[in-house]
């Protein structure tokens, strides 16, 4: 069966050679429009990514020291801020703090500051760690000591037998108060970003532990412990040129004129610039062996086989006239008690203040101490005339 189309067309070959071409050009011009037209957004996107890589490319102009001192003074104005508020910014300071875009994060972002004070470096000397504590439960503490001992003889087999009993003496010791009040601005303990409850506490522990060490050495016993060097002339003493040409000699007769049993458990106190005299002196040849450096951080140096401490307390060699004891050689726990009554006590008041918006720290304690056997050292005495 055969079906006839009922639309009449027109073979290729009897369309006109000009019309055929300008109706394949049309079609191309309006496809190419077409195209064109739907790419032009990403024509827009390739132009703005090129201008935004011409902008990194070009020389950067802000310098480190520039940034660093920008930097600068917006913590300057920030601190500030901090302190005093708004109100107390100029012109200059409140467009530092607005440098930043705030909705791009500025307004969550501060300048860093440390939470940790820097403090100068106490010295004192270790009288504590080398000498005997104990704790009272009083004002006040009696230590027997022995000032004579026993005398046996020899006798016959029925000869009389000597009668002989030791002496006794005592040492009194009392405990005396330190105390200190540091006020604080109620304010300053809410906004600082330090601790500083914490920070004057130990503080309070570290000038209590100064004060004490040099009581300990030179304290006069009056509202404060009687120290080691108080009454120099009952211990023995080795006498040293006051330019330091004998040192070695002075401290070798030193060593030697403390019992031994004492000298066994024996230490010496110095000053460091008397350690360098002693360790220049002894760095020879002859004599380098008396002085020996330590090996491990926290291990102190030994001269002549004992422990060498650094005791700030203690005079150098005189360069006025006088007489200075620049050196200590002791069994310091048999030489020097120290005894405790009340550790240290930091009381926060916020009371007693605060009408005018202060905060007292009351720190106290309450410590002693006193030589009890004046045979256990010795000491090398300077004079400059």
């Amino acid at each position: 069966m055969t079906f006839h189309s009922t639309l009449e067309t027109k073979s290729a070959t009897e369309l006109p050679a000009e019309d055929g071409a300008n109706e394949v050009k049309a079609a191309l011009d309006a496809l190419t429009n077409d195209v064109n037209e739907k790419t032009k957004p990403v024509a827009d996107i390739v132009k703005r990514l090129d201008g935004i890589e011409a902008k990194l490319n070009r020389p950067n102009i802000n310098t480190k020291t520039n940034t660093d001192e920008a930097k600068e003074i917006e913590a300057k104005a920030f601190n500030n801020f901090l302190r005093n508020g708004a109100a107390s910014l100029d012109d200059t300071e409140k467009k530092t703090l607005n440098i930043g875009t705030g909705t791009a994060g500025g307004y969550v972002t501060a300048p860093e500051f440390s939470t940790v004070v820097r403090d100068k470096l106490v010295q004192f000397s270790p009288m504590r760690s080398v000498a005997s504590v104990m704790s009272i439960g009083s004002s006040k503490v009696y230590i027997p000591t022995g000032t004579a001992a026993l005398s046996p003889g020899w006798v016959t087999e029925t000869g009389s037998r000597p009668s002989s009993e030791p002496t006794f003496g005592q040492v009194e010791i009392d405990a005396f108060e330190q105390a200190v009040v540091v006020p604080v601005s109620a304010q300053l303990l809410e906004d600082s970003f330090v601790d500083l409850q914490a920070y004057i506490a130990g503080q309070v522990a570290t000038q209590f532990a100064k004060q004490e060490a040099t009581a300990f050495l030179t304290g006069d016993g009056s509202g404060k412990p009687t120290g080691l060097l108080n009454t120099p002339a009952n211990y023995t003493a080795v006498t040293a040129a006051a330019d330091g040409s004998d040192i070695i000699e002075a401290v070798i007769e030193a060593f030697y004129s403390l019992p031994g049993a004492y000298a066994a458990r024996g230490a010496w106190f110095m000053n460091r610039a008397m350690q360098g005299v002693i360790r220049a002196a002894a760095d020879t040849t002859t004599k380098g062996t008396l002085w020996s450096d330590s090996l491990a951080n926290g291990t102190p140096a030994r001269l002549l086989g004992a422990p060498v401490y650094d005791a700030p307390d203690l005079d150098g060699l005189p360069t006025v006239t006088g007489t200075a004891y620049p050196i200590v050689f002791a069994d310091f726990a048999s030489a020097y008690q120290i005894v405790d009554r009340i550790g240290v006590q930091v009381l926060r008041d916020d009371f007693t203040g605060a009408d005018t918006g202060i905060v007292k720290f009351r720190a106290r304690r309450r410590v002693g101490g006193a030589p009890i056997l004046t045979e256990a050292a010795v000491l090398v005495s300077s004079t400059h005339a």
